[in-house]
This record gives structure tokens, sequence and C-alpha cells, in this order.
């Protein structure tokens, strides 16, 4: 049961590091974009919704700023909440949900650095976090099933990518 649980989290940690990867990478493609059809500091989906509802490009910016920003203090509470109900449910410790919320901080950091690095720099780290995250799931004793309830697992696509590739074709 315990090895199954450790495939779990090696599928879903490789997907998501994947997954960061391919958003830094897609994001840096849509910026290049951006720049490259303005003349301004806007991206262009900004420029055209002021020019069409005549407003002040700072004011959008400010705006789309203050809605990510809540959107990630909703996350982060949503996620704190479920650590709080699994360590009630006695599923976790509270020294796990320290645990989990220590690593949680140091993959921000690690995303972040990804950033920096060219694609074989992110991907060489990205296989040394992934070791990392093995031997951290494991000293911890930490199950991911906590976290995804089996239906929720097949959703998120933890039995392959195979299974969901007409979801990547949209």
């Amino acid at each position: 049961m315990k090895i199954k649980s450790i495939k779990i989290a090696l599928i879903l940690i490789t997907s998501l590091a994947l997954l960061s990867i391919g958003g830094v990478a897609c994001v840096g493609e849509i910026n290049a974009q951006a720049s490259e059809e303005t003349e301004s500091e806007y991206p262009l989906l900004v420029e055209r919704f002021a020019q069409k509802f005549d407003l002040d490009p700072d004011e959008i910016m400010d705006f789309l700023d203050e809605l990510k920003e809540e959107r990630i203090t909703n996350a982060e509470n949503r996620f704190e909440e479920r650590l709080d109900e699994l360590v009630e449910d006695e599923k976790i410790t509270g020294d796990q949900k320290e645990a989990i919320l220590d690593k949680k901080v140091e993959l921000k950091i690690f995303k972040e650095d990804l950033e920096d690095m060219t694609i074989s720099e992110a991907r060489e780290a990205m296989k040394n976090m992934h070791e990392e995250l093995k031997d951290w799931v494991e000293e911890n004793d930490i199950s991911l099933r906590n976290f995804f309830p089996k239906d929720e697992a097949h959703a998120f696509g933890l039995r392959g990518f195979t299974n969901h590739r007409s979801f990547f074709k949209r």
C-alpha cells in the first residue's frame, strides 16, 4: 500500500514538474509575442481592452494584479483548510502539516528559480527535485491519497497523460 502511495506521489510530482516547465516556456513565448506586437509595456490584450472601453491600461493591470492576488490567497486558504481537516481527521499529524507547508514554500521558490534557467538546466533541476521529493515523501510518511481522493486523482490524470491526450489537443 505504501509503495502505491509513493508511485502516486511520484507521478503527481513529475506531472506538476512537467506542467511547470511547460508553463514557464509558454509564459515566455506569450510575453515575447506581446512585446513584439505592441509598442508599449502592456500586453496586447490590455491595450485592446483599454482602447475598446476607453480605459487606462494601468488601471486594467492593477485590476488584473488584484484578481491574481485574490485567487492566490483563496487557493492558499483552501489548501490550509484541507490540511486542518486532515489533521482533525487524524490522517496527518500537526508536524506533517507543518512539513507540507514548509515544502510548499520551498517549491514556490524553486519554481521562481526555474524561470531564470535554460531548458536543460531546468530539466536537470527538475530531476534533482524529483529525487528530493521522493525522499521527502518517504521521510515524512505522507500519502498524497489524502490530498487527492480516488475520483479526483483520476481527474488529474494520475494514471498517466496517455489517457487524457484529447484534453491537451484542444
